[in-house]
């Protein structure tokens, strides 16, 4: 996972408490953060462009604790995932400033920082201000949920049509009263990279933009450019200077614009936010305007936030807006009008509303917890007891709280998992396999004595593969991931065929013919099972090369029954995915059509042309599960 560094004199400072370095790193990990160690940073700072650069190197190490390499990081506005490069054990810095190139740099400052292995889940602990929330209330200084006051700011965005198969959603809040030294230019930096990283999926779900709100007029534009509709100057200028180009030359030349181009080069036009002057901020999710760079000169802050996932914007903005209100900043609203008229104040604090069952939470631990509600008010809940159960209120920054299991762990952590006495089981079991996992082991051990390579495909996997590219139409409903990191995958497989067909479509250029199987997983709604939906254990093999055919796929099938004792027999059947007369159901012998089984056949052109796969492909599959 990513690495943050943290100013242990900012963290102590938001804390409201003296701690020693061993009581600070207790803290962090019973929380649940992975302490890398202590390093001491220097900040350099470009004389000509202000872009402030991290150097770290290690400090005497920490017992317990590996020892860090030294690291140069750019707290650059528009960075991405965060990354490193790795220098001398003196941590020296002589090289060209990041931004403009320049070798007009000079030390700013330095400090003490601790590093932290990020919790993916736990986005709002990023940063200084969101650590020291969570050890405010863990050590219980401060307990309960946190109050933010929101202010309106007067000022609105207007979303034009254009928009709505490209990135629909902005939300966006106004900062002001932050001090901008170099270590708060610095903190927002990072704070926009590393939620880049967590909730915005790599700018996929969700990006940020931070400008300087003095420079522009409101109210604001968020509409759909052509790639030559427009010019400015992008942050930090082109590669020959600052000069102003337009989207598509962004796209093509700029490094930003290069690393990102995947997100907006499918579409037509592209996304733009600029100010009622026409001045451009930024073009969402590539890059910000020079115009409206953040320096320490800086007096307020806009952040809008805009994606194609108005859940994952709506929790980063909350983020943000909740991590800068805690380093002192007031808060201001913005009011984001949609083309249908429809009108939304941003951002949301309101906190969420749960209900907790007393009675679960040691039924799920396995012990009693004292003092529940007190505990979870530690953990920064709202805490109404009635009766047997706990009306929370969640707070909104927190985006992981989707369960009443999620509740429960952070009463774990409440309490203590090291203060949790281990005991024996009550009683003594002898454990076996499972009969589904026997019948797979010893389908896995058949196929590689016939010569095939195991291979594992995902679960996740999309419509258009699944269905549309073997020719099959969707007939009935599968199960979908509500929230999907990418719509590449967006629901969970119901067959294996489609993923041995990718397998062979990346391997298509190696050597043939390529014999490959998977055993795994495959899923169907079901009302009546727990989860809603069923699992199914299948076993699926391919053979590619350029004399494949029916015979050799029939052929294993029937060594693959012998060797697992069953008896089958095929019968005709039209697939899709196979040519008409090359393609047999398989039944377990002595059944009828309700005992089928599997299916096997040779795969039509038409679906190998749709896979780019130029070989002759047979495919097999069988339902382990229902052979049980």
């Amino acid at each position: 996972m990513p690495l943050v560094s943290i100013s242990t004199q900012l963290l102590r400072k938001l804390v409201g408490k003296s701690l020693t370095r061993d009581e600070l790193i207790a803290a962090l990990e019973q929380l649940g953060n992975n302490v890398e160690g202590y390093a001491s940073a220097t900040f350099y700072r470009c004389d000509r462009c202000g872009h402030v650069t991290e150097a770290l190197e290690p400090e005497r190490p920490t017992p317990g604790i590996p020892c860090l390499r030294a690291t140069h990081r750019q707290a650059r506005p528009d960075s991405g995932l965060p990354k490193g490069f790795p220098r001398s054990e003196r941590g020296d810095f002589g090289d060209a400033c990041a931004g403009c190139g320049s070798r007009d740099v000079a030390v700013s400052g330095s400090t003490e920082v601790i590093r932290i292995s990020l919790l993916p889940v736990r986005p709002d602990m990023f940063d200084a201000a969101g650590l020291s929330r969570a050890l405010r209330g863990y050590l219980g200084i401060e307990t309960g949920l946190p109050s933010y006051r929101l202010e309106p700011s007067g000022f609105a965005v207007r979303v034009q049509p254009g928009l709505e198969n490209i990135r629909p959603y902005i939300v966006g809040c106004a900062v002001r009263g932050l001090v901008m030294d170099d270590e708060t230019v610095k903190t927002i930096m990072k704070m926009q990279e590393n939620l880049h990283w967590a909730l915005g999926r790599d700018r996929r779900r969700a990006s940020i933009g931070v400008y300087d709100l003095d420079a522009v007029e409101p109210d604001f534009e968020y509409s759909a450019v052509a790639p030559d509709g427009v010019e400015f100057v992008p942050l930090f200028g082109m590669p020959g200077g600052m000069v102003a180009a337009t989207p598509k030359e962004i796209l093509e030349q700029h490094p930003k614009g290069a690393a990102y181009k995947h997100l907006l080069d499918r579409f037509p036009m592209y996304p733009l936010l600029s100010d009622s002057g026409g001045r451009v901020l930024s073009m969402p999710p590539i890059i910000n305007s020079e115009d409206t760079r953040v320096t320490p000169k800086t007096r307020n802050l806009l952040v809008d936030v805009t994606g194609p996932d108005k859940n994952a914007i709506t929790r980063t903005i909350a983020v943000i807006a909740t991590g800068l209100a805690d380093l002192g900043a007031r808060i201001e609203t913005a009011q984001v009008i949609y083309p249908d008229g429809t009108r939304e104040t941003t951002p949301d604090l309101s906190p969420t509303r749960v209900t907790l069952d007393l009675d679960s939470v040691g039924r799920v631990l396995g012990f009693e917890v004292p003092d529940t509600a007190a505990a979870l008010e530690r953990m920064r809940y709202g805490v109404k007891p009635e009766g047997r159960k706990l009306i929370l209120e969640v707070p909104a920054y927190r985006s992981d709280v989707m369960h009443e299991y999620d509740v429960i762990e952070d009463v774990a952590i409440a309490h203590g998992y090291h203060n949790i006495r281990p005991r024996l089981v009550p009683t003594m079991t002898v454990g076996s396999h499972q009969p589904i996992e026997d019948l797979s082991e010893t389908a896995r051990r058949v196929m590689t004595g016939l010569g095939f390579l195991e291979t594992m495909t995902l679960v996740l996997t999309n419509e258009k593969e699944h269905y549309e590219m073997l020719g099959q139409p969707v007939t009935e409903p599968y199960p979908r991931v509500e929230n999907p990191a990418s719509v590449e995958q967006d629901m969970l497989r119901g067959q294996l065929l489609a993923g041995l067909l990718s397998t062979f479509r990346v391997n298509s250029t190696r050597e043939m013919p390529q014999h490959i199987f998977e055993v795994g997983d495959c899923f169907e709604l079901d009302p009546e099972a727990e989860t809603g939906a069923r699992v199914r254990r299948k076993l699926a093999v391919g053979m590619a090369g350029p004399r494949t055919g029916f015979a050799d796929i029939r052929a294993v099938a029937e060594a693959l029954a012998r060797e697992l004792s069953r008896g089958v027999r095929f019968g005709s059947v039209q697939h899709p995915a196979f040519i008409t007369g090359r393609a047999a159901a398989i039944f377990e012998a002595g059944g009828d059509k309700a005992a089928r089984c599997g299916v096997l056949g040779e795969v039509h052109p038409e679906v190998l042309g749709r896979f780019g796969i130029g070989q002759p492909v047979a495919l097999l599959e069988i339902d382990l599960s229902g052979m049980l």
